[in-house]
């Protein structure tokens, strides 16, 4: 049975663990063909840019696959937060606002910092991990503005802003996060309507992206204003949002959502329009976190869901997928440049022991590394959902 409890021991979704891990090789497939780019070598983008590619090539392919891991990343997020918080406010008339703060802290501020720390100021002086189209000139300009907008999780601003740095430029989406979560406690325990003020952000989102997508101005502000908005993405946590309420208040349309037919068209549809590298001209990220919120209701919630991802495999690889999205840049530049050194550089190896060596690093740290904070985050939890989360 899929259909969550509402007891008061735990609340547990089954299959999002899943496809977490799902989410994260998305973004590993992405950036090793990236990687490769940035090394000189042959990659699959050829010269065009995101967007103005041949739908159906496996270059369309690999272009949409990292930011829309990303998108699955933010959905599952916006579903999973907002039914616990949702169900502390039931069980408890409140939100412990402190303490979902420090659940915040404990579980992405270690490894997100060592992350940073290790990006600015270690690795630009490894010459093994230098990268020709990041010259640390280019890296370290700036430095201290850089190591500010971290302190303050806002790496999706540093990279609209000063550039990518490298091995902490998937750390853009984490900052994305730490601004959902700063505001969301607040959103749901003080709304009266939430689905309403959910589609009110959705809405506002919309707007100030239609907005900012009409060129109005040519000032470099405006510029940095419109990629961080591109950036942001609150609007698909909203998504998420919305789907968790109409779970909880088990919403006369979920008959219809949850039907096997519903489902079968839904993921057929998600595959055909990431196989073929669809890319949409506007509200291209919605469409998509649409789709994928309607596969995470029925993974998550309906007992009669046509996928099952509840593999004893699949759930510990979900469990170390923010080891796995962490980490995974650095092990692809490792792995690239130890196989060009012993004249053994393929396809054929980078991509496997890039995902492999990216499991081992991402259990060792989950293991040795993030768990010793994980038990402290025990502590906080108000609503236990059995989730790392």
């Amino acid at each position: 049975m899929n259909t969550p409890t509402k007891s008061k021991k735990k609340v547990y979704f089954p299959n999002l663990d899943g496809l977490r891990f799902i989410a994260a090789l998305l973004v590993i497939i992405h950036h090793i063909e990236m990687s490769k780019k940035e090394m000189g070598l042959s990659h699959v983008f050829g010269s065009s840019v995101f967007g103005e590619y041949q739908i159906g090539t496996l270059e369309s392919f690999v272009h949409v696959i990292g930011k829309l891991g990303v998108v699955l990343f933010f959905s599952l997020s916006g579903f999973l937060i907002t039914y616990l918080l949702i169900i502390e406010k039931e069980r408890t008339n409140t939100v412990a606002i402190g303490k979902f703060y420090l659940r915040r802290v404990l579980r992405i501020w270690p490894l997100y910092f060592l992350i940073v720390i290790f990006a600015l100021f270690i690795a630009p002086h490894i010459d093994f991990l230098s990268i020709p189209e990041y010259p640390i000139e280019q890296v370290q300009s700036h430095l201290w503005i850089k190591a500010f907008l971290f302190l303050f999780f806002l790496p999706n601003l540093v990279l609209v802003g000063l550039g990518i740095i490298p091995f902490a430029g998937q750390t853009w989406s984490i900052g994305t996060e730490e601004q959902f979560y700063l505001i969301w406690p607040w959103i749901v325990s003080r709304s009266k309507n939430i689905l309403k003020l959910l589609i009110t952000i959705i809405v506002v989102y919309v707007l100030v992206l239609g907005l900012l997508s009409s060129n109005l101005s040519e000032h470099a502000y405006y510029h940095l204003a419109k990629r961080f908005w591109n950036a942001f993405n609150i609007d698909i946590m909203a998504i998420g949002g919305i789907a968790a309420v109409m779970v909880y208040n088990k919403a006369p349309i979920l008959k219809v959502l949850f039907t096997k037919q519903v489902q079968y068209i839904n993921l057929a549809v998600i595959a055909l329009l990431i196989a073929f590298g669809v890319h949409f001209p506007f509200l291209h990220f919605e469409i998509y976190g649409v789709l994928f919120t309607l596969m995470i209701m029925n993974l998550a919630s309906n007992p009669d869901s046509v996928l099952n991802l509840e593999h004893k495999s699949l759930k510990y690889a979900g469990k170390i997928s923010y080891g796995l999205y962490m980490y995974h840049s650095l092990v692809i530049l490792v792995v690239l440049k130890t196989l060009q050194k012993f004249d053994m550089y393929s396809d054929y190896l980078l991509y496997p022991l890039s995902v492999i060596f990216s499991v081992i690093i991402a259990t060792l740290s989950y293991e040795f590394f993030e768990k010793q904070f994980l038990k402290l985050k025990k502590k906080f939890v108000v609503v236990d959902s059995g989730a790392k989360v």
